[in-house]
């Protein structure tokens, strides 16, 4: 399987496969269930307490997420 996708419409950016991340990871501090207003009606939603849910693409980019929540620069 491919280890990275990448796009000649931006060269700078490198997106790894979760599946090729073989390292330990802490656990999230949070769960986003995003685009359920195009899901599987056969597919369940396993939302705990908390969990923020979205119709369509949160409001938030990726980053912003990881960046609230202390994830970016190697932060624990």
């Amino acid at each position: 399987s491919a280890l990275w996708v990448s796009d000649p419409r931006w060269p700078e950016l490198v997106h790894p496969f979760a599946s090729a991340i073989d390292s330990p990871l802490p656990e999230a501090p949070a769960h986003v269930h995003m685009m359920l207003g195009s899901k599987a009606n056969w597919v369940p939603v396993e939302a705990g307490p908390g969990d923020e849910h979205s119709d369509d693409y949160p409001p938030e980019s990726l980053e912003e997420w990881h960046r609230a929540h202390g994830k970016l620069d190697g932060g624990a």
